[in-house]
């Protein structure tokens, strides 16, 4: 037998085999791929996977952060605003309790018949609905900002959840920001009612002041003086509750000043025509006066006696003490007159005309000089004008007095 007609050995497959489970359905056999070939079929599917999602989410994250940015500005707006409007709630809400303070120390001033019930009453009702008002206090902001600036780098999900948060506290912001500017002006309208109401008070204290000063003709200067001061100062428009007591002391003064001169005058009416001669020649300037049994050291029993002094309040006033025997001689003997006379010239000085001339090179500042001088060109050229004191004055220094009228 030739050698190819012999059957090779195992050329048939065995049942099972690899080869046979290989086999097409038609029966044509093909060869199986090789395991390398597969492996990096399926790593290639994978990538293509992986770059897919990767394109996904870089386009979420593109998207998140456009999103995040877009709506950051009107974040930022809202937060602003609220932080704003809540600054100038806490201000006004300072400012109004400020003024409701000093109102209620003012009302707790004794201040008598010199404020108006209806003036304290109205007072007393703003302070309270001020109060009131304040206690109202605007609801806050309810959600707490923790988000990330659109210049930091954060992953898609974190812009996300930003977005989120910011859908509730972007409206929530401006409904907070809404109350604290609602609040703000009823605050600030109840600030002004505090005000209007303490300066109406303050006002009617300074007219029922200036009208207890009209009342009071006989009171000392002194007295009027510091009343004078106290009208004439601005306090009462800052609602300063320091001042207000000294008001009320300055007015209490006066009357009691008026009533006591009054008293007085009444009971020694020639002093009361002596006083009313001295200022009906001092050219305006306030002179108050003493009466003593001994002045200046020089008693009533035998010399007529004065002194004079300045002081500054008001326009500059003079205080001119005199001694009894003058009140004694008055009807009778022109010296106790010359005497007056010589003590207003010395409250001359108080005017700025006169000043120029007693400072000048008449007088040189002698006091002595000046008021003998001025008496004698008031025509009381006797020695009760100062002549028996001091001596006569030059007839240059009698003229130059003169023109001090």
């Amino acid at each position: 037998m030739h050698p190819s007609d012999a059957p090779a050995a195992s050329s048939e497959p065995e049942a099972g085999s690899e080869a046979d489970q290989a086999t097409s359905p038609g029966g044509a056999g093909t060869a199986p791929p090789a395991v390398g070939s597969r492996r990096a079929a399926v790593i290639g599917a994978g990538a293509a996977i992986v770059a897919v999602i990767a394109v996904a989410l870089a386009g979420h994250h593109v998207a998140a952060t456009v999103a995040h940015a877009q709506v950051w500005p009107e974040w930022s707006a809202a937060d602003a605003r609220y932080d704003e409007s809540t600054e100038r709630y806490d201000a006004a809400a300072d400012r109004g309790s400020a003024s409701a303070e000093r109102a209620e120390r003012l009302l707790e001033v004794p201040t008598g018949d010199l404020v108006a019930d209806e003036d304290r009453t109205a007072l007393e009702a703003a302070v309270a609905a001020a109060r009131e008002i304040a206690a109202d206090e605007p609801a806050g902001a309810g959600g707490i900002a923790s988000l990330t600036d659109p210049a930091d780098v954060a992953p898609a999900w974190e812009r996300y959840a930003d977005l989120w948060e910011l859908i509730e506290l972007i409206p929530d912001r401006h409904e907070a920001a809404a109350a604290a500017e609602a609040s703000t002006e009823r605050v600030a309208a109840a600030t002004r009612a505090v005000s209007d109401a303490t300066d109406a008070l303050l006002d009617g204290a300074k007219e029922s002041a200036a009208a207890a000063l009209d009342a009071s003709p006989h009171a000392t200067y002194r007295a009027r003086a510091a009343l004078e001061r106290a009208l004439d100062d601005t306090w009462y428009e800052s609602g300063s509750v320091a001042r207000l007591p000294e008001l009320v002391t300055a007015v209490a003064d006066v009357r009691t000043s008026h009533s006591a001169e009054a008293e007085r005058r009444g009971a020694h009416p020639v002093r009361a025509e002596i006083e009313d001669f001295a200022r009906s020649i001092s050219y305006g300037v306030e002179i108050d006066f003493a009466w003593a049994y001994v002045v200046g050291g020089y008693s009533s029993d035998g010399w007529f006696s004065g002194t004079a002094e300045f002081f500054d309040d008001g326009d500059g006033w003079g205080l001119v003490s005199l001694s009894e025997s003058i009140e004694n001689a008055w009807s009778w003997d022109e010296n106790a007159k010359a005497v007056v006379v010589h003590e207003v010239g010395h409250t001359q000085v108080l005017r700025e005309e006169c000043h120029a001339i007693f400072a000048g090179p008449e007088f040189g500042g002698d006091h002595e000089a000046w008021a003998t001088a001025w008496a004698i060109g008031m025509g009381y050229d006797l020695p009760g004008s100062g002549i028996e004191a001091y001596g006569r004055p030059s007839d240059a220094q009698i003229a130059a007095a003169a023109e001090c009228r």
